[in-house]
C-alpha cells in the first residue's frame, strides 16, 4: 500500500515532470517513479545513488546478470519490474 500523498503530493517541479510522463506515455507513471520523485532529497536521490552502485558498481556479476536477478526477484514478489 502506498500513501496517497505519494500519488498526489509532489512539489510543483516534480508534479510537472510526472504530468509530462502522463502526456507522453498516455499512462500513469509507475509507483516507483512517483515514490522516487516524492521528496527526492530525502529518498529519491539517496536511493537512486545506492541503486546505481549496486547495479553498476564493481562486482563479480555483470550488469546484465544483476538486472536479471532484480527482474526475477520482482517476479517472485509479484511486482512488475
Amino acid at each position: 500500500m502506498r500513501l496517497a500523498v505519494v500519488d498526489h503530493g509532489h512539489a510543483p517541479s516534480e508534479a510537472a515532470i510526472l504530468e509530462q510522463i502522463r502526456e507522453r506515455s498516455g499512462a500513469e507513471p509507475l509507483g516507483v517513479v512517483k515514490t522516487i520523485m516524492y521528496r527526492p532529497e530525502i529518498f529519491g536521490r539517496p536511493f537512486s545513488e545506492a541503486l546505481d552502485v549496486v547495479m553498476r558498481g564493481p562486482s563479480d556479476w555483470s550488469a546484465g546478470e544483476r538486472e536479471l536477478f532484480a527482474a526475477f526477484t520482482s517476479l517472485l514478489n509479484q511486482c512488475p519490474f
